[in-house]
């Protein structure tokens, strides 16, 4: 991954130049793509490290990507970047994404971790609706979803039902959100293992 993420790094750099000098995401896109730099060398470089520390590392990568996949669809969006290079260096991006995203965590479960044993007082946090369930199951069997993709499993439920589902797993831990505005997504927690 090193040579050909250097050079991705690099086109990074020459396609953020187009955006204009006096708009805050130029800056902010450049910064993005050097933590991502950063904590690629890091992660590859990690030997002895706490296994937390490295999951910790490759849980920000992965935000990093997400985050710099934004900047870029707006970058398309606003005109300062064509449909081909958008599709490019966001296809490059998503590879490096998959890749970080097949590396085993050190943590396999959330219920390895000692605040969510038994008898903590959760039991009934820890309860899933039927609604919750089919929402967890989608998600597993796909990468992410948007709230519309989870209108269609579940057509006679309101989009702010679904969404106070979502806001539910996302504070037990079991499901994460990605993305701004319009660009959210939500997938299974990489801590997390899907329940039956």
């Amino acid at each position: 991954m090193d040579e050909g993420f250097i050079k991705l790094t690099n086109t990074a750099y020459k396609v953020i130049e187009f955006f204009p000098e006096s708009d805050p995401l130029k800056n902010r896109a450049k910064d993005r793509v050097l933590l991502l730099m950063e904590n690629l060398i890091l992660l590859d470089g990690i030997e002895g490290w706490a296994s937390f520390q490295n999951d910790k590392i490759k849980t920000q990568v992965i935000e990093d990507v997400d985050i710099l996949l934004g900047y870029f669809w707006i970058a398309k969006c606003q005109g300062w970047l064509n449909s081909t290079n958008y599709l490019i260096i966001s296809n490059e991006y998503k590879k490096i994404k998959e890749e970080i995203e097949l590396r085993p965590l050190a943590i396999r479960s959330l219920g390895d971790l000692p605040s969510a044993k038994a008898g903590n007082g959760n039991d009934k946090k820890d309860q899933l609706s039927n609604r919750q369930r089919k929402i967890l199951e989608f998600l597993a069997g796909n990468e992410k979803a948007q709230v519309m993709d989870l209108q269609k499993i579940l057509p006679d439920v309101t989009k702010r039902t679904i969404r106070r589902d979502l806001d539910e797993l996302l504070g037990a831990g079991k499901i994460i959100r990605m993305g701004e505005f319009n660009e959210v997504f939500y997938k299974i927690s990489e801590n997390k293992v899907l329940e039956s």
